[in-house]
């Protein structure tokens, strides 16, 4: 109880508390939250500044590595430490919330960054305000039966691959990297079918039980599973240094934080709370060990949490640290973006600095 009391002793004394002060103490606090173990004070952050902002947000998932930072933000409070209520929709894919943002029906998405510029060269007027992933971790996994089949891109030809959610107003980042392995091994795109499997364990596992898909691209939280219960194998991961180095961009931003113009115009205090619960959350898994995140999510012991601290642990690089953009980052996604969109002729001219707002998570090297 001491600890809090000297946080509040820190706000300003006379007169309403600041705004900035509010959220301030509410970051600490809520820190304190999570590493202490006691709920009971987030109900305090709720006092100290105004009642938290209902927050609709659109992220693939549930329980995928882009989701992770945003499901994790909930359950420590780290949204209501920040004046926000945050309602976490699960879609199938990256496109899908870009949709969904452009549609407002979501005051902010989650994204890969090279779908993000896909739409904005469709007109979606999108910003990305922070970087939640750093090494990106896609994986292409075949089903565990054609193991003796496909050994390589090649093979694919004629077979069906599961993808993230698509829509009409944006390409995901997973279909824009299927096209560009394809093409890099002079497979046709027509002779591919490609389907939308969702962006969720029980989708993309029972599409590939079920037989209606060959192969899928995924995440490597998803594929690390997917070998551990015999369903697939892997054939390509971005993971792998040696497969990482067949791609140009190999390093492009995996997620990020995204919001329409138009909104960060009209309440550009709210994209600042929202970057800053995002960064604590981002600091709160660097600081954590691979058990207590599992424990903070809530996940139960079995097949799921076993494949989630394997992966924490064997690429510890998997999220920013901090949230910053990184310029050797966005250099990677600028190549990633040309080459996988190789037919598209505003590709060549695009600059990720109209696409990409710094002002509150900053910027590095």
């Amino acid at each position: 109880m001491r600890t809090w009391r000297r946080m509040l002793a820190r706000l300003p004394q006379t007169g309403r508390p600041r705004r900035r002060s509010v959220l301030t103490g509410g970051t600490a606090l809520a820190a304190l939250v999570a590493t202490a173990g006691m709920p009971g004070l987030v109900g305090l952050c709720h006092a100290l500044g105004e009642p938290p902002v209902d927050v609709p947000l659109s992220v693939p998932g549930p329980a995928d590595s882009v989701s992770m930072p945003l499901e994790l933000a909930v359950r420590l409070g780290l949204d209501r430490a920040h004046g926000i209520a945050l309602r976490l929709r699960f879609v199938g894919g990256g496109g899908v919330a870009i949709s969904e943002l452009q549609s407002r029906n979501v005051d902010f998405a989650v994204a890969g960054l090279p779908a993000v510029v896909d739409a904005d060269l469709r007109g979606a007027q999108l910003m990305a305000l922070a970087a939640i992933s750093d090494l990106p971790l896609y994986t292409l996994m075949v089903r565990r039966d054609l193991q003796d089949v496909i050994h390589r891109v090649t093979d694919l030809r004629g077979r069906v691959v599961g993808l993230h959610g698509n829509s009409l107003r944006a390409k995901t980042t997973s279909q824009q990297l299927l096209e560009l392995l394809l093409r890099l091994d002079h497979v046709p795109l027509n002779s591919v079918r490609m389907v939308a499997a969702g962006q969720s364990w029980d989708t993309q596992s029972a599409a590939l039980r079920s037989r209606a898909i060959d192969a899928t691209l995924c995440d490597e939280l998803f594929g690390a599973r997917m070998v551990r219960e015999g369903i697939a194998f892997r054939l390509f991961s971005t993971g792998r240094p040696e497969d990482a180095a067949r791609v140009p961009g190999s390093g492009f931003l995996r997620a990020v934080l995204v919001a329409r113009s138009d909104g960060i115009d009209a309440n550009p205090q709210l994209a600042a709370r929202m970057v800053e619960m995002l960064r604590a959350s981002l600091h709160w898994i660097t600081m954590h060990g691979a058990g207590e995140t599992a424990d903070a999510l809530g996940l139960a012991a079995g097949p799921e949490r076993t494949t989630f601290e394997d992966v924490f642990r064997q690429y510890p690089r998997q999220y920013s640290p901090d949230g910053r953009f990184s310029r050797r980052q966005l250099l990677e996604t600028e190549t990633f973006f040309r080459e996988a969109e190789a037919d598209n002729a505003g590709a060549r001219y695009i600059s990720l600095d109209t696409a990409i707002l710094d002002r509150w998570a900053g910027s590095k090297p």
